[in-house]
């Protein structure tokens, strides 16, 4: 491990008493916190389109063999490893977010996170009690500090940016150049710099082949833990399908165009998904006014958007549709199909 990443123990296990010995990799002991480190690991070179998932096995992917098979210290393995950071639809969020910022930049305050919709539904609890209850639609802050720690850091080992006043080693590849900082236990650096991979990335219109599918578009509801408790998660789940559907069709539609080169009319999609709102919006809620807040969506699923004078949204990428569609129930997407139909229609 020294010879090859430049240290003798993992980074990222700094249990003393964990057995496990690694974060990353097997070893003959293993506990929960392994199991939760392996799970990790899986799910973060999926993510990165290096191994696929089949119910709970992985098989490692084309672009997988080849980054294994590569070498370390090539231009290769630095050039396939960009590849599947770009090929990451939160990753293309991130470099949304930043894209407007100064080639200089501060990561404090950027909020990648699932949308807040601030939406009061009715609900009756187990004891007859009726409540009115918001939802729970976003990701809370300490997953967000998790999300910008990774995606920081696999932007620096790729070179799309370089962390300021911090220690380089002399090198053209920047996984090496910045192996001190890859392998730091934690994030101490707020500010960084935009390389030309970043800055030029929306010059053109990337293909994302790998943006979140539609069970991705929402957290895990029936694990939630935050203040509220049982009400709050019972609520929410009630309302987890009309979530994920209107997220869905958003994303979809966006995705349409995008193809076409056309943009999205924001009001006939709203138009169109009023038509069927029990699939999309809770009662008393305005559909206009969740679809607003919905449209952050576009950042994480990998389809950022301008808005032009017109009103309309304008994709800045195009994404995998297979991929966005491989875990949607059937009705669904003819949902999505026939909101498109009408606003062609109404066209």
């Amino acid at each position: 491990m020294k010879n090859i990443v430049g240290r003798k123990c993992c980074p990222y296990l700094v249990n003393p008493l964990n057995l496990s010995k690694c974060y990353a990799t097997q070893s003959v002991d293993s506990d929960s916190t392994k199991s939760k480190a392996a799970s990790d690991i899986a799910g973060s070179l999926e993510a990165l389109g290096f191994v696929s998932r089949n119910k709970r096995k992985f098989k490692i992917s084309s672009e997988g063999e080849k980054w294994v098979n590569s070498d370390f210290y090539s231009s290769e393995w630095e050039a396939i490893a960009r590849k599947g950071v770009l090929s990451y639809g939160v990753t293309i969020g991130f470099l949304n977010k930043i894209a407007k910022l100064p080639t200089n930049f501060s990561y404090s305050g950027i909020y990648l996170s699932y949308p807040h919709t601030t939406e009061i539904v009715k609900y009756t609890d187990s004891s007859g009690n009726t409540v009115y209850i918001d939802i729970s639609t976003d990701s809370q802050r300490d997953s967000n500090t998790r999300t910008m720690s990774r995606l920081i850091g696999w932007c620096v080992t790729v070179g799309l940016i370089e962390p300021l006043d911090f220690p380089a080693n002399d090198s053209p590849l920047a996984h090496i150049k910045y192996r001190e900082f890859v392998n730091s236990e934690t994030l101490t650096v707020r500010n960084y710099k935009k390389t030309d991979h970043c800055i030029n990335l929306f010059n053109s219109k990337p293909y994302v082949s790998n943006p979140l599918s539609y069970s991705r578009l929402h957290k895990n509801v029936a694990s939630l833990r935050e203040n509220g408790g049982e009400d709050l998660r019972n609520a929410t789940l009630e309302y987890n399908n009309n979530i994920l559907n209107r997220r869905f069709v958003f994303v979809y539609a966006l995705n349409y165009y995008s193809k076409l080169n056309k943009s999205l009319d924001f009001e006939k999609l709203v138009a169109a998904m009023s038509e069927y709102s029990d699939e999309f919006f809770s009662e008393n809620n305005d559909p206009t006014t969740i679809m607003e807040s919905e449209s952050d969506i576009a950042d994480i699923a990998g389809i950022p958007f301008d808005i032009d004078d017109y009103g309309m949204l304008v994709p800045k990428t195009t994404i995998n549709n297979d991929v966005l569609i491989e875990d949607a129930p059937k009705e669904s997407i003819e949902l999505a199909k026939k909101i498109i139909e009408e606003m062609e229609v109404n066209q």
